[in-house]
């Protein structure tokens, strides 16, 4: 799923969508931006963007999650970040129980095209566009992608949507996986706040 994401937040921040258009690809191995690094390094050390993500299954069991993630250092050539990550179940079963991880990870101003760019499949369908969203009572312009995945009779709809303005870039995410007509699961992400 983290590559999923980390996959559509690089083909929105490779340049806005009419430039685009109009600039050459990058090679496989030519160096490129790193879209975490550049969601993080416009930021101080110690901003953080609290995230909130509710899964519903077919059974109507939903698992809910929050992510915190903190701004720890930023460097020329790197940022470091802080991910805690406090997972228990809002509904079902094991109501109540309630976990967190916590990690730290660095992520490199630049990487190989090839590490933020998968090749093109037959199977997925990308589009994308731009529309105002609300962000804590205040309308910011996202740009979103959408992926529809199909492998035999499972299919897999993820929307991100993203804003420069936001650490860490993501404002919502959506995922729907259907084995034909049921949906299996849907997932919510969405931004709770940052400081």
């Amino acid at each position: 799923m983290r590559d999923a994401v980390l996959l559509l937040l690089a083909i929105l921040l490779a340049a806005p969508a009419a430039a685009r258009a109009a600039e050459p690809k990058p090679q496989v191995g030519d160096l490129v931006n790193n879209p975490p690094y550049a969601h993080w390094s416009a930021f101080k050390p110690g901003t953080s963007v609290t995230q909130r993500e509710v899964v519903t299954l077919a059974n109507g069991t939903t698992l809910e999650q929050v992510i915190t993630t903190k701004l720890l250092k930023r460097e020329k050539n790197q940022v470091a970040i802080e991910t805690t990550m406090t997972e228990g179940a809002a509904s079902g079963a094991n109501t109540g129980m309630a976990e967190s991880t916590k990690t730290v990870t660095t992520f490199p101003a630049q990487v190989k095209m090839s590490q933020v760019d998968t090749p093109a499949d037959a199977a997925t369908s990308v589009t994308e566009g731009v529309e105002e969203v609300d962000v804590k009572g205040k309308k910011v312009s996202a740009e979103w992608v959408q992926a529809v995945t199909h492998h035999g009779d499972e299919v897999v709809t993820e929307k991100v949507w993203t804003a420069r303005d936001i650490p860490g870039g993501i404002i919502k995410r959506t995922v729907t996986r259907k084995q034909g007509d049921t949906v299996a699961s849907d997932s919510v992400l969405e931004l709770v706040g940052y400081k």
